[in-house]
């Protein structure tokens, strides 16, 4: 097969001629072309095609679409990596917005830079949603496009993925109360149940999130070596399967204090009950639920295992007399803290792996910023050096002036 990319004068056109692969089935190498009005486009055309060769893309023109390539490539990821449901409806739904933008039928190949960047200025909410789609949100839609598109250029189809070097604006978190461990106990004191006390615990001192403490079951908890285990879970028939989120199982340390409180409530759990946090009405209702969901064919989603868990926690805190400033205080907020103090005490990469965060870019972004106790902190070194610095100092002047 011939590597050669030629230009030729076709009568009053310019033509731009290559190889492609050699077909068994004629017996001959496919050969392809495309036709100019004038010379310079036509070596345009010549260089960029030399360099996509170059880079690796397939010599026969791919005339893959948007929309094949895009469910055949989250299939396969689904089956590979068992995304969960909620991711895939994410990227199902960034899908629906490439194809109304783009068209489902537009070939991979033809979806240059400037027509990513105006996909993105033009993302809109989802639906029949008025609301304006958060800077969150828009990140999150690039973010796939980038995944998608790096694939399609690992197939050889495009060389140069044309989200690549796009960004968009990401505003700050918003800002969220951080819960003195003395709040903490204030906050149990004023708290009416062991199944909520649990709750808060594992949140606070493990930092799980709220679907994955209401998911728990007890099979999942070492009490030897005092460890919690958070994975995914298949599903039986009276029970509903759990997805870990982001990211792979992990095994969580847990302080004597919630062990305790686990201990307790588990001499109290019902007989047949798998659930640490579900009593045997909840448990009742779940498989009621999951029921339901396999006859329709519906996806089970992790969130909705317990009711009233937010209105029940803000009832707590104001009933402890917490002021927070307007700063975000929920059962998720005892999850950052608990991030927050291991930031404070061991390396990134470890609160990483304990957090169950995909990306240490994730850690680093959110707890390793500076709050109001670090500058006092800070201060606090500063006056201790001087302090020893100025006692050194006038111990050797006063001891000179002692010779003299």
């Amino acid at each position: 097969m011939t590597k050669k990319i030629g230009l030729y004068k076709d009568r009053k056109q310019w033509r731009v001629r290559w190889f492609g692969r050699y077909d068994p089935g004629t017996g001959k190498t496919k050969r392809y072309s495309k036709l100019f009005e004038r010379k310079v486009d036509a070596e345009k055309f010549q260089e960029r095609v030399k360099a996509d060769f170059g880079q690796g893309v397939e010599r026969d023109p791919s005339n893959e679409t948007l929309k094949s390539y895009a469910e055949r490539w989250l299939n396969s990821k689904i089956q590979i990596e068992g995304l969960r449901p909620a991711t895939v409806l994410l990227y199902k739904m960034t899908f629906e917005r490439l194809y109304g933008f783009f068209g489902p039928d537009r070939p991979l190949r033809n979806i240059d830079r400037n027509e990513a960047k105006d996909f993105l200025a033009g993302v809109k909410p989802a639906g029949k949603r008025k609301k304006p789609l958060s800077d969150w949100s828009k990140h999150r839609v690039l973010r796939h496009c980038k995944t998608l598109f790096s694939e399609v250029v690992k197939d050889g189809i495009i060389s140069v993925n044309p989200f690549t070097d796009i960004k968009v604006r990401c505003g700050l978190p918003s800002e969220w109360y951080y819960l003195k461990p003395e709040q903490f106990h204030k906050l149990l004191d004023v708290t009416p149940t062991l199944r909520e006390k649990v709750l808060y615990c594992l949140a606070y001192t493990g930092g799980l999130r709220e679907s994955e403490a209401l998911s728990l079951y007890w099979t999942s908890i070492d009490f030897d070596k005092g460890r919690v285990c958070i994975a995914n879970r298949p599903p039986t028939k009276n029970y509903p399967p759990f997805y870990v989120k982001d990211t792979d199982a992990r095994v969580i340390p847990l302080p004597k204090f919630t062990l305790d409180l686990l201990t307790q409530l588990q001499l109290e759990s019902p007989e047949g009950v798998p659930f640490v946090l579900v009593d045997k009405q909840g448990c009742q209702r779940i498989s009621d639920k999951w029921k339901k969901h396999r006859e329709q064919g519906l996806e089970w989603f992790n969130r909705g295992l317990a009711n009233n868990v937010i209105r029940d926690f803000h009832r707590r805190v104001k009933q402890a007399g917490i002021e927070t400033a307007g700063k975000n205080l929920t059962v998720h907020t005892l999850r950052k803290c608990c991030i927050q103090n291991w930031a404070n005490s061991l390396p990134m990469n470890v609160v990483k792996e304990l957090a169950g965060h995909s990306d240490i870019e994730t850690t680093n972004r959110f707890y390793s910023t500076v709050d109001e106790e670090h500058l006092k902190a800070a201060a606090k070194i500063g006056d201790e050096l001087l302090t020893t610095d100025l006692k050194l100092t006038f111990s050797a002047v006063s001891e000179e002036n002692q010779k003299v």
